[in-house]
């Protein structure tokens, strides 16, 4: 007869991990060498749906960046100092031009008496009374005086350097029978390079109107221009005082076309100042109109 001893807790472990660990054991390896894994395609229902920013009061806030910013706003002030600086050389300018260039000369009551003044003082001149005691030999008139009376502002003689401050006198005299003609001028005050001494440029002036009238006078065209003028300064030409231009052509080299004159600037007292010649012609290809009697 079998007797049975009843099984201790020790015999039963021992029969448990005969039996049971070799299947745990070799289920994971089964599992493993057989089996591929695969990540499962998530269904529509688990995506996660897209999410927007949100304010901090729960609204959806727009995604797209925000605008850029606005340029910066220019500044006026450059343009203000700008514009201030230009008035002011503006006016410094104007005022500067007006101390030392004054404007022309206006024909006031006090200029018509200084203008009669200087005429009384011309009729009382020795070379004037000797030149208006002869009248069949000099014949006597202003100068340009037959030019229309509205040209005359716009001639250099006769407008910006003309007034009592200016050539206040400019009596012409031109012999009846030869080639020669007497200026007498008054060189007034506002006509000073130097303080005090008739501008170069005015003196120049005088001489080749002066002498470009004789030359014009003996052209059969009646008409001419300066082709070159030598001037020579001897003596300053002091301002407010009268002087007498004497110019006479000259008689070699005289030709339809051109000719030489000579002639001198001189003081009451018969001393030269300024003396010169110069060459007017006729030019051709070019149409002048005559010049009448009186200029």
């Amino acid at each position: 007869m079998i007797q049975l001893r009843p099984a201790t807790s020790r015999s039963l472990h021992a029969f448990a991990r005969r039996q049971l660990i070799p299947h745990r054991t070799a289920l994971p390896y089964r599992l493993y060498a057989t089996v591929e894994t695969h990540p499962a395609a998530p269904s529509p229902s688990s995506q996660t749906p897209p999410t927007f920013p949100t304010t901090s009061n729960g609204t959806t806030t727009d995604s797209t960046p925000p605008p850029p910013p606005p340029p910066p706003t220019r500044s006026l002030r450059p343009l203000i100092y700008a514009t201030a600086f230009l008035l002011l050389g503006l006016t410094t300018g104007h005022l500067t031009l007006l101390t030392l260039l004054p404007p022309p000369h206006l024909i006031l009551p006090s200029t018509l008496d200084e203008l009669a003044a200087l005429h009384t003082a011309l009729d009382h001149l020795p070379i004037t009374q000797d030149l208006r005691a002869h009248p069949q030999i000099w014949h006597e008139h202003p100068a340009y005086f037959s030019l229309p009376r509205t040209t005359l502002p716009h001639r250099l003689t006769t407008g910006p350097l003309s007034g009592p401050t200016g050539l206040a006198i400019q009596q012409i005299f031109h012999h009846a029978t030869e080639p020669r003609a007497i200026n007498i001028i008054y060189c007034g005050r506002g006509l000073c390079g130097w303080p005090g001494i008739t501008h170069g440029g005015v003196s120049a002036t005088v001489m080749d109107e002066s002498l470009g009238r004789v030359a014009i006078r003996e052209f059969k065209a009646k008409t001419g221009v300066t082709a070159n003028l030598e001037l020579d300064y001897r003596r300053p030409v002091v301002a407010g005082r009268f002087y007498v231009v004497r110019a006479e052509a000259v008689r070699e080299g005289r030709g339809e076309r051109k000719m030489w004159v000579k002639g001198t600037l001189e003081d009451l007292e018969g001393r030269v100042c300024v003396e010169g010649k110069g060459l007017f012609v006729v030019p051709k290809g070019v149409e002048l109109g005559e010049v009448e009697e009186g200029f």
